[in-house]
């Protein structure tokens, strides 16, 4: 599983959502999106908040503060421990072309790097939650 898939497919259960539903929900997420943006710890994290706190009638802005307040905190956070967001920067190749991939993946970036951040996501959104 990609990062976003892996961070949202811990909260599956305690979201309501299947782990096949997270997965599928996660799956466009890795690589930054494919283009090296977002860290897909990130997105994944955004995801389970959205999924915590996130309105589900139009006119909750009460939801949206919470579910926003949660996120900045969140976004902060891992700044604080990564210095980035962006999965390019974190893994110091250019994710956002099939190079970058490849040198990721032959220097197992893979399996050294992206856990550590999927880890970190899983301990900050333990320590905001509510």
């Amino acid at each position: 599983m990609n990062c976003a898939q892996a961070v949202v497919e811990v909260y599956a259960l305690e979201t309501d959502i299947s782990e096949e539903t997270a997965r599928r929900i996660a799956a466009a997420f890795a690589a930054g999106m494919g283009c090296g943006e977002i860290c897909g710890a990130v997105s994944g994290a955004l995801m389970v908040l959205g999924l915590r706190y996130g309105k589900t009638k139009p006119k909750d802005s009460k939801a949206d503060k919470h579910t926003f307040a949660k996120a900045a905190e969140f976004v902060a956070e891992f700044r604080k421990h990564h210095g980035s967001l962006q999965c390019s920067h974190l893994l110091g190749v250019d994710m956002g072309t099939r190079e970058g991939v490849e040198e990721a993946r032959s220097k197992g970036y893979f399996k050294k790097i992206c856990p550590q951040h999927v880890r970190s996501a899983v301990k900050i959104l333990d320590e905001i939650a509510e």
